[in-house]
């Protein structure tokens, strides 16, 4: 549902933004790489001495084209540069500022203001957030709450992951719409144009006001659209498709209500039916309800005529009579059209004529229409249900055999193709060129042959009990109770029988065989599937108590779900031993599995459900036991508990090892050891590299190309390869000297550089010594001539390339 993915898509982006807020960037300044890329550039020897204008232990002043700086005693930076200008006071303020466009960071200790386009965001980190676009803003305070908004969106959450309170707010147009959730569990959507519209108390009520309203505990569900309305409560159910201007109510299983188009349906089950589609119409009533008789006298008008319509029941049309009678001609009409005749009688489903549709009409039936007769101006028709009508026009009257005329009881009609006779309540015959039925004592009996297929009927108190058969179908049924169908395709036969409680199918086919039996509401199936004389299948199902299903080569057996058992046939060939030739094969008879839980066997496996799960075969055996793991077969094992204790045994190999082998790790081939450790100290002699590791004492490591060596608690420390050689003494503490060996550039350091330093650059062949890092002393040399000599960063001589000779900057 969409109430669902919005509220879990809300929940992760708050997540996401309290994650992003809390990150510690609070003492660090907001940064653009293409300002900070001007400042990285570095500077040294001749060209550092061109460019700055003043370089000591207290300050270093730059001064060249559009490049302006100041650096004083580490903790004050200033640079004014071709892209940006920044100011620093280390670690309490920092402010730096675009010069080609709208971009500026400044930050006072944790108070933070970024400015980029027309953006403007604010912090004091890390409790309080705020910040504003052109059409934007927004304010979180950590943990209580945030909020933001925009020209279409406004959000507001308490606490900062909102698991009390969220509520969201979305403009289209001119509506607005209100999304709020409380405590996670409470959900509900209101807008300007459709008010309350999705509401839901998890897990009691699902409420959408267009869609559904689903309350789980009551199996109540009611779904609600523009155009499809639908509600199901247990075995009472209502749709209605405007769109298809259909109506459907079931009162699962007695009462069936439905109305489309051109067709009707209603049905108390089994005492009230009525049917009505293009071709046909039943009405039976055996409730005889409403009143003991009614009498109904009413006007009417059509094309200007004035009629009167008389209508008279008993037991609600136990017997009925209806009539129209013209009282007045219409003074309009200059030319009375005149209804269609029917020149030959002929039998049809469903009649012509009504009386609305007629200027004078008389019509009776008896018992609820089983029997009717009616007469609209020069046409009439009769029936004898379940015949057809037979309908004729006066002009057929002379063929037509009717006594008494007005209340006729005696019907004959007798031509080559078609014969219709009543003896009312006695007989009913029809007959056509293609089908012939026959009616005795008001359906009591009623028989019918037809052509077509080879269909034979028979009927008894129609339509209760009834039974046919024909080259395609048969079947028979006793209503309201039983009904039994069979059908025949080709090579398919199919059988269905119904009763108020249980339903069977059976399918044949030249090589299978199908039964399917349904008890309700106990949910009892009964299937079996043959698909030869030993391939069979049967399977019962009593819910929730009792389950089987069994072949010819397995029976499986269930018990209220916590019970199961299975055997299985093993199959073995039986050989004549003077012929060596297979006879035959024998059966036996096997436990598969046995569930009485927790407990759980197989033939190759026990568990104890959830702590130990075991099994094995001939040649292994595996088991997971109180969350300790083992496989062990003949030429080795494994061995886990939580990865605390491993240990692995195979012919090649054997390893023993812990927390991955960071803890300690034992490995051994056929003929060497290959690792050695705990924790950090050990051997270790892998295909590329071997490694002896004892720290603090020593380490060594030797591999293709490449050599290190440790020794003592970072005493010495030595790593020589084809491409570099480095050395430390004390960490680097006491002596520090690393070489490219392609280019030849070192550094070497004392005391980290404080007793002596010497470091190159491959450009110009510079060189620069000194100790205290330069500040006690620094020599600086180029391949160009270039000297420079400085003590303290106060005393300096500098020779520049030209010749040209400086002391303390002032030329000599």
């Amino acid at each position: 549902m969409d109430i669902f993915r919005r509220t879990l898509s809300t929940l992760y982006e708050s997540i996401f933004v309290f994650i992003i807020f809390t990150l510690p960037h609070g003492l660090y300044a907001k940064t653009w790489y293409d300002l900070e890329s001007e400042k990285e550039t570095k500077i040294y020897g001749s060209e550092r001495s061109a460019k700055f204008t003043a370089s000591n232990i207290f300050y270093d002043v730059e001064n060249w084209t559009n490049h302006h700086s100041v650096r004083a005693l580490g903790f004050y930076r200033y640079y004014d540069y071709p892209k940006a200008k920044t100011k620093s006071i280390f670690p309490f303020y920092y402010h730096i500022q675009s010069k080609s466009d709208n971009r500026e960071y400044k930050r006072i200790l944790n108070l933070n203001k970024t400015v980029e386009k027309e953006a403007v965001d604010q912090s004091f980190y890390p409790f309080v957030f705020w910040g504003k676009d052109t059409n934007s803003s927004y304010l979180t305070t950590v943990p209580f709450f945030f909020s933001n908004k925009n020209d279409v969106r406004s959000r507001f959450g308490f606490p900062i992951l909102p698991l009390l309170y969220y509520h969201n707010r979305e403009t289209a147009g001119e509506n607005k719409n209100h999304y709020t959730r409380l405590l996670t569990l409470l959900h509900l959507e209101v807008n300007d144009r459709k008010g309350l519209h999705e509401f839901s108390i998890f897990p009691l009520v699902y409420y959408s006001k267009e869609n559904y309203l689903f309350l789980p505990l009551v199996l109540f569900y009611q779904n609600n659209r523009s155009n499809f309305n639908e509600y199901w409560f247990g075995p009472i159910y209502y749709s209605e498709d405007k769109a298809k201007d259909e109506r459907l109510i079931v009162g699962f299983p007695f009462i069936g209500h439905y109305r489309a188009p051109g067709k009707e349906f209603d049905l108390i089950f089994p005492l009230y039916i009525n049917y009505s589609d293009s071709e046909e119409d039943y009405h039976i009533n055996l409730l005889w309800y409403t009143k003991t008789n009614s009498a109904n006298v009413d006007l009417a008008t059509n094309d200007g005529n004035v009629y009167i319509d008389f209508d008279f029941g008993v037991f609600y049309n136990l017997v009925g009579y209806s009539q129209r009678t013209k009282v007045l001609d219409s003074k309009l009409v200059t030319e009375k059209i005149k209804p269609p005749e029917i020149k030959d009688p002929k039998v049809i489903k469903k009649r012509e004529f009504k009386r609305e549709s007629s200027d004078s009409f008389i019509g009776y039936n008896l018992l609820f229409g089983v029997f009717s007769y009616e007469r609209a101006d020069s046409k009439k028709h009769i029936r004898l249900l379940p015949l057809a009508w037979f309908t004729w026009d006066e002009s057929s009257d002379d063929n037509v055999v009717l006594l008494p005329p007005f209340f006729p009881i005696w019907f004959s009609y007798q031509s080559d193709d078609l014969e219709y006779k009543v003896l009312f309540p006695l007989y009913g015959k029809q007959k056509d060129k293609d089908s012939e039925f026959r009616d005795y004592l008001l359906n009591l009996y009623l028989t019918e042959d037809v052509k077509e297929n080879n269909r034979k009927e028979k009927s008894y108190f129609w339509p209760l009990v009834n039974v046919y058969e024909s080259d395609s179908n048969s079947g028979h049924r006793v209503l309201p109770f039983y009904i039994h169908r069979n059908e025949f395709k080709q090579e398919v036969t199919t059988s269905k029988t119904y009763t108020l409680f249980s339903i069977y199918n059976q399918t044949k086919r030249s090589n299978s065989l199908y039964n399917e039996f349904l008890f309700w509401p106990l949910w009892i199936v009964y299937e079996n599937r043959s698909y030869s004389e030993i391939q069979k299948e049967i399977t019962i199902w009593i819910t929730p108590f009792f389950y089987r299903h069994s072949s010819e080569t397995s029976t499986r057996t269930n018990l209220f779900w916590f019970v199961d058992w299975e055997w299985y046939q093993e199959k073995n060939l039986s050989k004549n031993d003077n012929s060596k030739s297979i006879n035959k094969y024998e059966s036996k008879e096997t436990l598969s599995h046995i569930l009485i839980f927790p407990f759980y066997k197989t033939n190759s496996s026990f568990s104890v459900i959830p702590l130990s799960f075991n099994s094995w075969n001939s040649d292994s055996f595996t088991t997971f036991s109180f969350l300790n793991y083992l496989e062990w077969n003949r030429t080795g094992h494994y061995y886990n508990f939580l990865y605390l204790i491993e240990s692995e045994n195979t012919e090649s190999k054997y390893q023993f090892k812990s927390l991955g082998g960071l803890f300690w790790n034992f490995d051994k081939s056929q003929n060497n050891i290959n690792r050695l450790t705990f924790m950090w100290l050990g051997y270790d002699d892998k295909s590329y590299r071997k490694i002896y590791n004892f720290f603090p004492i020593v380490r060594t490591a030797d591999a293709a190309g490449e050599k290190s060596r440790l020794y003592g608690p970072f005493l010495y420390y030595l790593f020589d390869s084809e491409e570099e050689k480095t050395e430390l003494v004390l960490a680097g503490l006491g002596y520090y000297h690393n070489q490219t060996k392609s280019d030849n550039q070192y550094s070497t350091y004392l005391l980290l550089g404080a007793l002596y330093q010497e470091k190159t650059e491959i450009e110009r062949g510079y060189v620069k010594r000194g100790s205290l890092w330069g500040w006690l002393w620094e020599y600086q040399t180029e391949d160009n001539g270039y000297e420079k000599f400085s003590i303290l960063k106060l005393f300096s001589y500098t020779k520049e390339t030209d010749g040209t000779k400086k002391i303390l900057g002032i030329t000599i």
